[in-house]
């Protein structure tokens, strides 16, 4: 049979391929298609680095208080909104992974795992806003954020709210852009999402509620001035009427700011607020952010007030479209916060509770960290996002002052501003401050690139693969031969790049004897350079994001800003070995833990499938304690016990609970700033802690032992192993 005529035409075009058509081929100039390959490849890496060994790391201390109250939700015991555990949407969730997969620390972490995933796939919907280079830029950055991958591997509510931040950014744009009422729709739902979420919903619902009156203020003037309908004041203040009215009850106990000029107490103090301790406010027995007696009717009256302006401004806008925005935002915040209607009182705690208990608890300034603490953290995990965007924000007002750029950048500074400025700092806050200012690093990124052509462009990459290739070993290869507990993953990133500059200067070579266009003088020489320490800063990145998500095989100590308070990974070793002696003995196991000292709080979660688990506190007097199979105890309490121990042999030491030595960062001023970096030391210090995580204070920790009775001997050697 004769070939098709086309097909003989089809390979007379590929054995005519010129060598500049190769060369086309080979580039690394921007494509003219979609990016969707890109985002498939980053999902992907997303999916592994966020599920990866996700059990391997022992709970954190404030990720147990989640796991349990989801379980005990799951176990059909019901779940009852408290303002101390922030919004119920975590334990919904959480209880909803334990329902379908069963109860383990996998399943605990799945859903911010996948929340995790999905916002590093998000930037895709905002290309056309940050462009096509830097949008898949920020999902590469928020790929091994060391901040962002750390904490969508926990089971805390902050990656649910940096997925939600970023959707309802999303929306804000494309609605402003085309108005549509499904996005309107989208709004108050993420909104009612996010309220169920975390308080720090206010933050941002401020944060934003600014930039829309910013956008839409002189609509807004001439409704005022009775000049325009309500209706008419544009996309920004559609978006502006909906928050308000949506929201406004639940800011009602923001009165409780000014509460003393009228002597009531519609916010019930902390008992730990400086100010009750000194004598200068009086605290009630009610709980903390409640109203207080008959303050309890005015807190009522609030409500009913803003309720009434809610109806009457959403009605004025819109008769037809508000009431069916404010039910789907209404409609999900009750079940929510009610447990699907299981629990009425939540209605009480998430409409005052919520804001009331975070405003009490400002100035207790829990954790102590000093007003520069995200700063610290900023430099010490997210050093290219900052200075990319603390540069890249006055280029982008001067060269690009979109509403898009604009909008960002505001997002970036009054997140820090304000969570700088609130009282309680906590290190998983850095995922909100993050994701702003990765966003405007590649809204930078693309900018910049856009203004090279592709030939300079490739140049720029080839060469920038040059040093790389030249640079990269010698640094890592030391870090290599120093004993760390990080040697494997900084050897694994150090030869990656070491391929990826390899490449890259064969491709160098390639364009120098092919095109013939450029020579080696200063300006591609400082490009060369400027290129090579970016890639060498995205594998500190890199580096640092592995060691604070992976480093925990070892039994090492946490020594990350990130850590806060973690349990010690004996506690979970302890735990397995526990299930598999009742496993293979086939009997129930009576088991005593200590309540002093905190030491049982996460025994609560990994002994929760034990029934014959009794909890005493043991730092008193002497207890009857020769009947149990195991005991878990502080070491605290060792010296009250010591008589009845004579028969149990110690199957381990367990460091119970780490914490980061915040007083090492403490004392941080500018004058010592300016003496550090002046001498060697200081620049020593810096080297050990950012490159070696070799700190010299002393890290804080609670120690406890594992006990076994004599029957159990043949288990003691291999209990504690992983």
């Amino acid at each position: 049979m004769f070939m098709k005529p086309r097909a003989i035409k089809s390979l007379a075009t590929v054995k005519s391929f010129s060598l500049n058509q190769w060369n086309k081929v080979l580039s690394l100039s921007p494509p003219r298609t979609n990016f969707g390959w890109v985002y498939i490849l980053i999902v992907a890496l997303a999916l592994l680095t966020r599920l990866w060994d996700l059990d391997a790391r022992s709970l954190h201390y404030d990720e147990i208080l989640h796991a349990w109250y989801s379980w005990v939700y799951s176990q059909g015991s019901g779940y009852f909104h408290t303002p101390l555990t922030h919004g119920p949407f975590l334990f919904h969730a959480g209880s909803l992974s334990f329902l379908l997969l069963g109860a383990s620390d996998f399943t605990a972490r799945l859903i911010p795992a996948l929340f995790g995933v999905f916002l590093v796939g998000m930037p895709y919907f905002l290309r056309n806003e940050i462009g096509k280079t830097g949008s898949a830029f920020v999902s590469i950055y928020l790929l091994i954020s060391p901040s962002i991958v750390y904490f969508s591997r926990f089971m805390r509510n902050d990656v649910y709210m940096a997925v939600w931040a970023l959707a309802l950014i999303t929306i804000m744009i494309k609605y402003q852009q085309t108005p549509k009422f499904r996005l309107l729709l989208a709004w108050a739902i993420v909104w009612a999402l996010a309220f169920s979420t975390k308080e720090s919903t206010f933050l941002l619902a401020g944060t934003i509620g600014l930039i829309l009156i910013f956008q839409t203020s002189t609509h807004l003037w001439q409704w005022l001035k009775g000049n325009r309908f309500l209706s008419e004041i544009g996309p920004a203040g559609d978006l502006l009427v909906v928050l308000g009215t949506c929201s406004l009850p639940l800011w009602a106990p923001l009165v409780g700011i000014i509460q003393g000029i009228f002597g009531i107490v519609l916010v019930n103090p902390d008992p730990n607020d400086p100010r009750v301790i000194a004598g200068e406010l009086i605290r009630s027995n009610a709980e903390t952010g409640a109203p207080v007696g008959g303050s309890l009717y005015i807190a009522a009256f609030i409500v009913v007030v803003c309720i009434a302006f809610s109806i009457f401004i959403g009605l004025l806008w819109n008769k037809r479209l508000w009431p069916i925005l404010a039910a789907a935002f209404s409609i999900i915040w009750l079940l929510l916060f009610t447990s699907f209607f299981t629990n009425w009182e939540g209605l009480f705690t998430g409409l005052w509770g919520s804001l009331g208990y975070w405003i009490a608890q400002q100035p207790v300034e829990r954790a102590s960290q000093p007003w520069y603490y995200y700063l610290l953290g900023l430099m010490v995990y997210e050093s290219l996002a900052l200075i990319l965007a603390l540069v890249g924000s006055a280029y982008l007002l001067i060269k690009h002052r979109t509403t898009f750029n604009i909008t960002v950048i505001a997002w970036g500074i009054l997140t820090l501003v304000l969570f700088t400025i609130a009282g309680e700092k906590m290190p998983w806050l850095l995922t909100g401050i993050t994701l702003p200012l990765a966003i405007i690093s590649g809204i930078v990124v693309d900018k910049i690139l856009a203004s090279t052509t592709p030939m300079k462009m490739r140049f720029q990459i080839y060469s920038a693969g040059l040093i790389s290739f030249i640079s990269i070993p010698p640094i890592f290869f030391y870090l290599i031969l120093t004993p760390s507990p990080y040697s494997k993953w900084v050897l694994f990133l150090s030869l990656s790049f070491c391929l990826i500059g390899f490449l890259s200067l064969m491709f160098f070579v390639y364009q120098l004897k092919f095109t013939d266009k450029y020579s080696i003088n200063s300006r591609s020489i400082f490009l060369m350079l400027t290129f090579s320490l970016i890639c060498i800063w995205v594998l500190g990145i890199g580096i640092n994001a592995a060691r604070a998500s992976f480093s925990y095989q070892s039994m090492e100590n946490p020594k990350e800003i990130l850590v806060y308070s973690q349990t010690g990974q004996e506690t979970s070793y302890a735990s397995r070995c526990i299930n598999q002696i009742n496993k293979e003995r086939n009997q129930a196991i009576r088991i005593l833990v200590d309540e002093s000292d905190n030491f049982s709080w996460q025994w609560r979660w990994y002994l929760r499938d034990f029934d014959s688990v009794h909890y005493k506190p043991l730092n008193q007097e002497p207890q009857k304690i020769n009947s149990y199979d195991v005991i878990l105890m502080s070491k605290a309490s060792e010296g009250a016990q010591r008589d009845h121990l004579s028969s149990y042999q110690i199957a381990g030491d367990l460091n119970h609970l780490w914490w980061f030595p915040n007083y090492a960062y403490g004392d941080i001023s500018f004058a010592k700033l300016l003496k550090d970096f002046a001498s060697s030391q200081g620049w020593q210090t810096l080297y050990n802690y950012q490159i070696l995580r070799k700190i010299e204070t002393p890290m804080q920790r609670s120690r406890g032992t594992v006990y076994f009775s004599e029957k159990f001997h043949d288990y003691i050697e291999t209990c504690m192993e992983r």
